[in-house]
């Protein structure tokens, strides 16, 4: 809205610059920062920890001041994304080393900026962790808005199954899709991904070990040993061009549950509910 209607964020009313992304690994975090900069039409500048971080003494503080001083020269919108937050700003404790404390020092000073100066006004600052109880809360106070990511619910869960599988052979029912999306209670983006690959190999896998096979129009296919067109022989003695994978099913799916589980738990999701109420709200 900012910038397709200008005229209504001027004087005290002024877009937020400083927002934190939170929520369990695998969410989207990232994919999300870097689509509202193709949004807005942005030079984007993505940060970790390692870019930043130096094992010699001033060279962190001088990386990160140097960072937002060249986004501010740019002419056009920029977007710093800095991801993994917490790696740089967890809380302070007494027995930090100085040069730490300089370089926190140092972000704190540039975050504070953003959005504050003229000279900063082109930057949109954006972090993301999936630690946020772990940030110093001198960090939490700059960031204006605080935005919880969650796991995709059920209907996400099924439109992300058939992204992934939108170029592939399936024998799917509508209840196969509903039982699918069911079983993966808990799964994140990239578990989803990670166990959709794993079921799409597992028809590969078959034919690697299949003692059986039946032709279906001209080309070999696994099949049991009692099929009526069943014949004996293996993988590598079939022309390379004329065998073929069965159709992907729900079973390959539960297969290769037993491989790609959920890395999210129901005490992590309490951890980042009890944050959202006491300081985030939910994007």
């Amino acid at each position: 809205m900012p910038l397709q209607f200008p005229h209504l964020f001027t004087g005290n009313r002024r877009p937020w610059k400083r927002i934190l992304l939170y929520g369990p690994p695998g969410t989207g975090k990232s994919r999300l920062a870097l689509a509202l900069s193709s949004a807005i039409t942005s030079t984007f500048y993505s940060i970790s920890s390692a870019n930043l971080l130096s094992s010699w003494v001033g060279e962190s503080e001088k990386s990160i001041k140097e960072l937002f001083q060249h986004a501010c020269k740019n002419k056009s919108k920029s977007v710093i994304f800095i991801d993994e937050i917490d790696s740089l700003c967890r809380k302070r404790n007494v027995q930090e080393e100085e040069h730490t404390r300089r370089f926190k020092t140092e972000l704190l000073k540039q975050m504070e900026g953003v959005g504050n100066t003229e000279t900063k006004d082109n930057i949109f600052l954006l972090c993301a962790t999936n630690c946020p109880w772990e940030l110093d809360v001198a960090f939490l106070r700059r960031f204006q808005k605080r935005i919880y990511i969650p796991l995709p619910d059920k209907d996400a869960r099924l439109q992300l199954f058939k992204i992934h599988t939108k170029n592939t052979c399936l024998d799917f029912s509508d209840e196969d899709w509903d039982s699918l999306a069911e079983k993966t209670h808990l799964y994140s983006g990239s578990d989803i991904a990670n166990l959709t690959l794993g079921a799409l190999f597992q028809p590969i896998r078959k034919m690697q070990s299949a003692k059986y096979w039946k032709i279906l129009d001209g080309k070999y296919l696994p099949c049991e040993s009692f099929h009526p067109q069943a014949i004996r022989t293996e993988l590598k003695d079939l022309p390379a061009a004329s065998v073929i994978p069965h159709q992907v099913t729900l079973e390959d799916f539960i297969k290769s549950m037993q491989t790609h589980s959920k890395t999210v738990s129901e005490n992590d999701l309490k951890q980042f509910k009890d944050f959202t109420q006491r300081f985030g709200e939910l994007g």
